[in-house]
């Protein structure tokens, strides 16, 4: 039997019990769940929909975070792994090891904070806005020489793109083609400092700002409240050539140059409650959050 499922009808729960080979989908009109044998399930295949995704799977109380959009399908092999066919990989997963599936809607898209509206997750766009793909570039040493735009996941992992977004040299931010969506741009420097000073302090703002708990950012992630819904997420780097500093610190770009081959950009740390501000080689790999027109 092959079940189709778009993903807009996928709510918050898809547990898979290790014990039973039996697998449960709650759906969102109220109806009593269902349930069906692995065995008679070949495979779980998506339609993409304009919606937005996430799955969470819970491997021994770790979580895998996945876009649904990256999701081709699932298959259930001989009741004893499950599939993940991505758009450019897969991964097999034991059902022994799996406590639950999670199917959650990103219903937050933008957040108020002052006189501005900021995305509430970072970027994770592969076009510019005129519908020209950004290149996916994999390859560090092709990265760090680049002089055009490109966008990457930390680690090469789309799982954790998933949370935390792509990475972008300042190439794709500066493009003429737009990497925000329509609506949207990357935010100026001064438009980073409009938002510290409103929050009082940069040597506060950062706690503000970050998602609380310690969930994504690691311990002991000091001073962060998010109580501005900003949600910030520690995406790491790509830094000369090198991923670094995923879930101890979040790197935002700047639309604004620099001297020479620099950029601005701002920073939080899991050790610290401030936003940092600084500038660098444009090559490098940061995260982008957007504010509204």
């Amino acid at each position: 039997m092959k079940l189709f499922i778009t993903a807009f009808i996928l709510v918050l729960a898809l547990p898979l019990y290790a014990q039973d080979p039996i697998v449960k989908f709650y759906l969102n009109n109220g109806n009593q769940a269902k349930e069906y044998k692995i065995e008679d399930i070949s495979g779980i295949n998506f339609i993409k929909s304009n919606l937005s995704y996430s799955m969470e799977i819970f491997i021994d109380g770790s979580i895998n975070a996945y876009n649904v959009k990256d999701i081709n399908s699932i298959e259930l092999i001989n009741s004893i792994q499950l599939k993940i066919n991505l758009s450019n990989s897969s991964k097999n997963i034991s059902i022994a090891q799996i406590d639950s599936i999670i199917f959650i809607p990103n219903t937050c898209t933008e957040v108020v904070i002052g006189t501005q509206t900021w995305m509430c997750k970072n970027l994770d766009v592969d076009h510019y806005r005129n519908g020209d793909p950004i290149p996916q570039i994999k390859d560090t040493t092709k990265w760090a020489k680049l002089k055009t735009g490109a966008w990457c996941y930390y680690n090469n992992d789309p799982a954790l793109g998933a949370i935390y977004g792509k990475l972008y040299n300042w190439y794709a931010v500066n493009d003429s083609r737009g990497l925000a969506p329509e609506g949207w741009h990357v935010p100026s420097d001064a438009e980073w400092t409009t938002l510290f000073t409103y929050l009082r302090s940069e040597s506060i703002a950062g706690g503000k700002l970050k998602e609380s708990g310690t969930t994504h950012w690691k311990s002991p992630n000091i001073g962060a409240t998010n109580e501005t819904g900003f949600s910030a997420l520690p995406g790491g780097r790509l830094y000369a050539g090198k991923f670094s500093n995923n879930v101890v610190e979040g790197w935002w770009w700047s639309s604004t140059e620099c001297y020479m081959s620099l950029a601005f950009y701002r920073y939080l740390k899991f050790s610290s409650p401030a936003l940092f501000d600084f500038y660098d080689e444009r090559e490098n790999g940061f995260s982008v959050r957007c504010v509204k027109n």
